[in-house]
């Protein structure tokens, strides 16, 4: 080595991964994102989100500070090609009960379009599963569009399996809702102690080896059970949720649900889920019933939902819903356990 590199005169830019720098990085990371998701209405979003917070001068500072505090949460790695910012991913924290493990979410896996097929993407999830891993993750969770298949490739490399695919469905606020059916089942609100019966019919038809109800929504009791500091928490916070049921004739049982999740004055969020001996009988009544319920509001309405219900998906679109997303969420189990259920049969396989 020379003296005037001993001596910082020959400073040699940085190549490789290292983790992210609120302070310096957020610009950058910004504008890899818009660039890499630019047709992404959430990778516009997020840019837009990052863009803003990298303004804010001393406060990430104190940003920075907290995320130690906060395990990490929206911390991830960077990659520099000699001092340039070409590549990213995202690591923040999966709000799951805790009996179901801690988990991670990876997200803005993204490289600069110029430097792509170098490895960059494969060495910064590998730092991001060896990051949480150290911090005692058991299981690391993401999305991806289905028709990403090179990505697919490289976290499946990586040890992720896939769950399941999932459509996301938007039906536009200025939509009328359809004349009532004619042959209409009994629909009525789910009771607090019949959500036991609700539970049962997500874990036979939702279960959590197979992604849970939806992204970030896991199959689990807390899902269902009425809780009086939930009530509190969206009662202050202006949300509310309705769960229309179809009973069993002898009304032990829940053989359809359709659950509204909504923000005052805002969207409403949909999940349908059918008893597999109901399958195309119920769904069309159900979800006819529930837009005539908010019909006139003028309220843009979102729906997540499995790509292999061939016949729910064609009601969505004889509904007026349009496919805005096809996502496949998958998993990495870092503690060798792979996920598992209570119930072995899925009806689907």
């Amino acid at each position: 080595m020379s003296a005037s590199a001993f001596l910082g005169g020959d400073t040699v830019p940085f190549t490789g991964a290292r983790p992210v720098n609120l302070r310096t990085d957020l610009s950058g990371i910004a504008e890899l994102i818009d660039l890499c998701f630019s047709v992404d209405e959430a990778g516009r979003a997020t840019a837009r989100e990052l863009r803003a917070l990298s303004q804010t001068g001393a406060l990430l500072s104190l940003l920075q500070r907290m995320d130690r505090l906060l395990d990490g949460l929206g911390q991830g790695f960077v990659w520099l090609e000699a001092g340039r910012l070409v590549g990213n991913v995202s690591i923040a924290a999966a709000d799951y009960p805790p009996d179901m493990g801690k988990g991670y979410i990876i997200a803005n896996v993204a490289v600069h379009p110029d430097f792509r097929r170098r490895g960059i993407a494969k060495a910064l999830v590998s730092k991001a599963l060896e990051h949480i891993a150290m911090r005692g993750a058991t299981f690391a969770i993401l999305q991806v569009e289905a028709e990403n298949h090179g990505a697919r490739e490289l976290y499946r490399a990586l040890g992720f399996y896939e769950e399941r695919t999932f459509i996301k469905w938007q039906r536009s606020a200025m939509l009328r809702a359809p004349h009532k059916l004619e042959d209409m089942p009994f629909i009525t609100l789910r009771q607090g102690n019949e959500w036991r019966a609700e539970y049962e019919l997500a874990r036979l038809v939702r279960p959590n080896r197979r992604g849970g109800i939806g992204w970030l929504r896991p199959t689990h009791p807390s899902q269902f059970r009425p809780s009086l500091w939930r009530f509190l928490g969206m009662l202050f916070s202006g949300q509310g949720i309705d769960r229309w049921i179809v009973r069993s004739a002898d009304e032990r049982s829940i053989l359809a649900s359709l659950t509204a999740r909504t923000q005052f004055g805002g969207a409403v969020h949909l999940t349908l889920m059918v008893h597999p001996n109901h399958w195309g009988k119920l769904e069309k009544p159900l979800l006819n019933y529930v837009l005539r319920r908010f019909d006139g509001q003028h309220r843009t309405l979102y729906l997540e939902h499995p790509a292999d219900d061939a016949i729910a998906n064609a009601i969505f679109e004889e509904y007026g819903f349009t496919r805005r997303h096809t996502l496949v969420h998958m998993r990495c189990d870092l503690d060798g356990k792979a996920q598992r259920d209570d119930r072995s049969d899925d009806p689907r396989k």
